[in-house]
């Protein structure tokens, strides 16, 4: 219980680490397909279209009309989907519908696309950053590593890699390598608050509470609104330091 406990803490503030893939309503699809020919175009319409449905808060149901065409999610993630079926060897394409099928419950679709865009030449650090996360949410932090290795070699600069393959070793309780990961991220430009954070559940394992609430308070002096380092600073209130600076935030 501890272990995913700890794995949704240090997981989720990585989500940020890839682009936030979504889109909303549809008008009638044959027509915009006609309208649309191109594949980045009509794909750039369905996320605008959904990004526009996630502002307002909606359900994402009936939410608008076009051509006479009631409009609904399920139909844009099947555009997205028959678009990576017509263009297979179109990433950008890829990433998006593994990203839609993952956030619409179906990590398996997602994990096929992945698997698929991940042996295509060239760098997909996105793509490893969502198919490691799946294998960490698996229990498979040795696939995750392997998958964020691979990518690491093809993009060594990209930092959000190195912060995922610092989760890795932070699962498996290879708290020095995992610090060594993040270091490697601060120097390749992640954000100090998210670095912070990191470091500051390293040190809570570690139950030196002292420095992982002086991490905690670090990361919400340069990001006041950070809600997960805010908790883990109060849920340690209970000793004397940390309720100290916890104290000085209200």
């Amino acid at each position: 219980m501890r272990a995913s406990v700890i794995s949704k803490r240090f997981i989720q503030p990585l989500v940020a680490a890839w682009a936030v893939l979504t889109l909303s309503a549809c008008v009638s699809m044959d027509a915009h397909r006609e309208a649309t020919p191109d594949p980045n175009a009509r794909l750039d319409k369905m996320l605008a279209l959904y990004e526009q449905e996630r502002e307002s808060g909606s359900a994402c149901a009936e939410l608008w009309k076009a051509y006479s065409a009631t409009t609904d999610c399920e139909r844009i993630l099947n555009e997205v989907e028959r678009l990576s079926v017509e263009f297979p060897r179109n990433a950008r394409i890829l990433l998006a519908s593994a990203v839609m099928q993952y956030e619409a419950g179906r990590g398996e679709n997602a994990q096929l696309i992945l698997d698929n865009l991940l042996t295509m030449p060239g760098s997909h650090p996105e793509a490893a950053l969502l198919r490691s996360k799946i294998a960490m949410q698996e229990g498979s932090t040795t696939r995750a590593r392997a998958v964020l290795e691979a990518q690491i070699l093809l993009a060594p600069d990209y930092a959000e890699l190195r912060e995922a393959l610092a989760a890795t070793y932070y699962l498996e309780g290879k708290y020095g390598q995992a610090q060594r990961a993040l270091s490697i991220a601060g120097r390749l430009g992640a954000p100090g608050w998210r670095l912070s954070y990191h470091q500051g559940l390293i040190r809570e394992a570690k139950e030196d509470w002292t420095a992982a609430c002086g991490l905690y308070a670090m990361a919400l002096e340069q990001r006041p609104d950070f809600r997960e380092a805010a908790a883990r600073l109060v849920g340690l209130s209970h000793y004397e330091d940390c309720r100290r600076l916890a104290d000085r935030r209200r």
